[in-house]
Parts: C-alpha cells; sequence; structure tokens
C-alpha cells in the first residue's frame, strides 16, 4: 500500500487533464448540435431553392418550345415572303410636314 501512495501525486495532474479533456468533449458537443440545427436549415433552404430553379427551368423550357413552333410553323415562312414593296412597318412622322403646318396656320388666321 506505501508504494501506491508514493506515487499518488501523478494522479492530480492526470485528473485535471482529464477535466479538462471532459470539459473541451461537452463544449464540442454542445457546438456540433447547434450546427447540427443550422445544416438541417440550410438543407432545406438548399431543397426550397432547388425545387424553385426546377419549376423556374421547366417554365423557360416551354416558353422554347412555343417560340420554336412558332418559328418553325408555315405562317411563319409565309409572313417572311411578303413583297418587298409592302412596308412591314409604317411610322408616322412625328413632326407634321410643311403642308401640315400651313393648314394649321390658316385654320388659326380664319
Amino acid at each position: 500500500m506505501g508504494y501506491f501512495w508514493a506515487y499518488s501525486w501523478i494522479l492530480i495532474p492526470i485528473a485535471g487533464i482529464a477535466a479538462g479533456a471532459w470539459k473541451e468533449w461537452l463544449k464540442f458537443k454542445a457546438e456540433q448540435s447547434n450546427l447540427g440545427d443550422s445544416t438541417k436549415e440550410l438543407e432545406r433552404g438548399v431543397k426550397e431553392l432547388t425545387k424553385q430553379l426546377e419549376m423556374e427551368n421547366a417554365a423557360l423550357t416551354q416558353r422554347i418550345q412555343n417560340l420554336e413552333a412558332i418559328v418553325t410553323s408555315v405562317d411563319w415562312d409565309s409572313q417572311l415572303a411578303l413583297p418587298a414593296t409592302e412596308p412591314l412597318l409604317i411610322i408616322d412622322p412625328i413632326e407634321p410636314t410643311d403642308a401640315e403646318q400651313i393648314a394649321q396656320l390658316a385654320k388659326k388666321v380664319r
């Protein structure tokens, strides 16, 4: 028994080191549980974003298919084959012509 008590002074630092390690392990577990909750929230957010992107992708694919159907239709080709003498777009002039200005002035004078 005397032999045990001769080296018992070594048990005090070992117990202190073990207590410190235990305390650090408890901190780690608490932090890990907090991170686990935030990880679950992030996973939910990623799933929601993935669903939104899939919906947008499907909508854009549908739009592209509609545009392809319009462009490849027979009516599209017939509209492009208009005679060159017929203007495709008629733009009214913003400013009146000289003749229109003279007519407006004549109305004001009368």
